[in-house]
């Protein structure tokens, strides 16, 4: 486990033709965690403590120190969050972004790993991220491969039609 610091660009973006910027003002190339389309942008991170995370997410902080990994140990777990800006609203004003979580395995089979609601209010104001409704745990027992997997996460803003395909690699070790 790491902690990730984030970086006052990621905890307050400003946005730019919809793009991720960093604090200087310039474009944040996408990753496979992170994408953008248009105005709304979706980042994929994991934690080891989903409540930890969400509870330092809603501190009053400025830049929050947000508890993340990219490894967990057989008999563990890790949560999937996602973190976004830019959601439209419909015609009341409200916002419609879904998710759909996969897992992908150290041998390339993937499995479903639910889904749902990741925003359905109204969006926030410009320049500012929201924490995402919508997560995924999964634990690894004594019996799952350890290995690299994928957590994929599949979002779609359904008013703008956007969708973006985000990746979090992990590592599973004994």
């Amino acid at each position: 486990m790491k902690k990730l610091l984030l970086f006052f660009a990621m905890s307050v973006p400003l946005i730019a033709h919809g793009a991720w910027i960093d604090s200087s003002g310039k474009p944040v190339a996408d990753t496979e965690s992170m994408r953008s389309a248009g105005n709304f942008g979706v980042q994929i991170m994991l934690t080891p403590d989903d409540k930890q995370f969400r509870q330092t997410w809603n501190s009053t902080m400025s830049t929050p120190n947000l508890n993340t990994t990219d490894t967990v140990h057989l008999g563990a777990s890790v949560t999937a969050v996602l973190i976004f800006h830019g959601c439209s609203p419909n015609a009341a004003g409200v916002c419609d972004v879904a998710a759909e979580f996969i897992l992908e395995s150290p041998d390339g089979t993937k499995m479903p790993a639910g889904g749902g609601p990741v925003w359905s209010a109204a969006p926030l104001q410009d320049g500012l991220l929201q924490l995402g409704q919508a997560s995924m745990t999964v634990g690894f027992d004594k019996t799952d491969p350890v290995g690299d997997y994928k957590v994929i996460a599949n979002v779609k803003d359904k008013i703008s039609g956007r969708a973006l395909n985000l990746i979090a690699r992990l590592k599973v070790t004994k």
